[in-house]
């Protein structure tokens, strides 16, 4: 039987805007076992870097996601990373200094908001919205993977 978090997340997984990414290309479902998924998100070059979401109390509370190999059920090797081509924000969110890289510098993601009461004011836009779900987190994924700071890992 599943839990109400997880139903709530598998209802938007049925959504528009979820399906119009997987139709365009943007993402891809890997997997979904309980409230832990597997979702990739493709990069300008089109590489796709696979990110493991703890979506527990979803979507009240907000998801967490760290970089994944779905292959070695084990967290992306450093040097398959995306890296910062710039120095910009993209380096600033896939941080391996933070938390040991087991989650994303994202306001919208449950780790890192928790202690970054400003963000409410200086990042609203990026802030966790539970009526848009997980495509939000998403979207902001793919949008660093396509600007000007990102640059492919370094072992392809």
């Amino acid at each position: 039987m599943s839990t109400p978090d997880e139903r709530a997340f598998r209802a938007d997984l049925e959504r528009a805007p979820f399906l119009l990414g997987l139709a365009e290309g943007r993402w891809d479902l890997i997997s979904v076992k309980g409230t832990i998924a597997v979702i990739s998100v493709t990069a300008k070059d089109g590489l796709a870097y696979e990110l493991r979401f703890d979506v527990t109390g979803y979507p009240q509370s907000p998801p967490t996601a760290r970089l994944w190999n779905s292959a070695a059920n084990a967290p992306l090797a450093v040097d398959k990373w995306p890296r910062s081509e710039r120095a910009g924000r993209l380096g600033a969110v896939f941080r391996q200094d933070w938390k040991g890289g087991t989650a994303l510098y994202l306001p919208c993601d449950r780790e890192a908001l928790a202690g970054h009461d400003n963000w409410l004011t200086q990042m609203p836009s990026k802030i966790w919205r539970p009526a848009v779900g997980i495509v939000h987190y998403l979207e902001q994924v793919h949008e660093l993977f396509h600007c000007a700071d990102y640059a492919a890992p370094i072992a392809a």
